[in-house]
């Protein structure tokens, strides 16, 4: 595996043009395995996302966001898949077993489509599951070795309970429900990074 170089990521996420000016909050980074995480403010400078993300060999990358209106995201690119920004899909996301959970997906940008969801401990729980996620319905259909989720995960949700406030987030009792992004002041596309490249496997 091969290392990539976090700051470099970020610095070229914040050269992109059209993005919102966004911050990484200072002593937020995490490290799980081959995942790193973090939060960033939105660009007032009031805390707005906590997030882990992993790139993989071919170039993909998923990426988990978590809100402190108890919603979480999942978005993943792929070099060779290019998105309206806007364009709906229906999305099914999937582990190894159970069921999937089927919603309405959302590309956020050229490179970057996917879903969000209502509970983040119902929507963690889901994606702790099993050890390889798949999404259908976007162009982006390989089934993805996400070992390690569990733990960065975990950190994430901890960044989340620290820069929202005590208690973090609220949890709903609920299974994970699909609607649109949520239209946060300074959304912005996930700045993303790893500091390794787990292989692509296929779904077994």
């Amino acid at each position: 595996m091969r290392p990539f170089p976090l700051a470099a990521a970020l610095l070229s996420a914040f050269l992109s043009p059209g993005l919102a000016q966004v911050a990484e909050i200072p002593g937020s980074q995490f490290e799980a395995g081959n995942w790193v995480g973090g939060a960033y403010t939105d660009d007032r400078g009031a805390f707005s996302y906590c997030y882990t993300s992993v790139s993989y060999e071919a170039g993909q990358v998923l990426w988990i966001g978590l809100y402190p209106n108890d919603t979480l995201s999942i978005l993943m690119s792929q070099p060779d898949v290019t998105f309206q920004p806007g364009q709906k899909f229906e999305l099914w996301v999937m582990m190894e077993t159970g069921l999937p959970a089927i919603g309405n997906g959302e590309a956020w940008d050229a490179e970057y489509g996917g879903i969000t969801y209502d509970g983040i401990q119902a929507s963690v729980d889901f994606l702790n599951s099993g050890r390889y996620l798949r999404m259908l319905g976007m162009g982006i259909d390989d089934g993805f070795d996400v070992d390690g989720i569990g733990a960065a995960l975990v950190q994430a949700q901890d960044c989340l309970a620290r820069q929202s406030g005590a208690g973090g987030a609220r949890v709903l009792e609920s299974t994970p429900g699909a609607k649109a992004p949520p239209r946060t002041t300074g959304l912005a596309r996930p700045q993303t990074g790893s500091v390794g490249t787990p292989m692509v496997k296929p779904q077994p």
